[in-house]
């Protein structure tokens, strides 16, 4: 039977400062983004790519820190703002 590795505590504590980071840094770079991209486009096209930019941009900032999340780990961080992106238009549709 394998060995589990055990987590150290450093390696845990790693793991939850870059979830909370890279959770504020999405949501302070969605909110910006969005109040810039409202200017040129109407909102219901800016809050979307907003939101698609933030996880995009978060995901490759991980990635090039060397620690990805653990679901999206083999995943574009392109192709992680486009499904978020889309989510949220969707998700906005099926609001109003």
């Amino acid at each position: 039977m394998p060995r589990r590795k055990r987590l150290r505590l450093a390696a845990v504590g790693r793991r939850v400062f870059f979830i909370l980071a890279g959770s504020l840094f999405t949501g302070f770079l969605a909110v910006f983004l969005s109040a810039v991209l409202s200017i040129y486009l109407p909102r219901n096209a800016a809050v979307p790519l907003a939101v698609g930019l933030a996880v995009a941009a978060t995901l490759w900032l991980l990635r090039l820190l060397k620690h990805p999340p653990l679901l999206l780990r083999h995943v574009p961080p392109v192709a992680a703002g486009l499904c978020a992106g889309l989510g949220v238009h969707i998700a906005r549709f099926w609001i109003k």
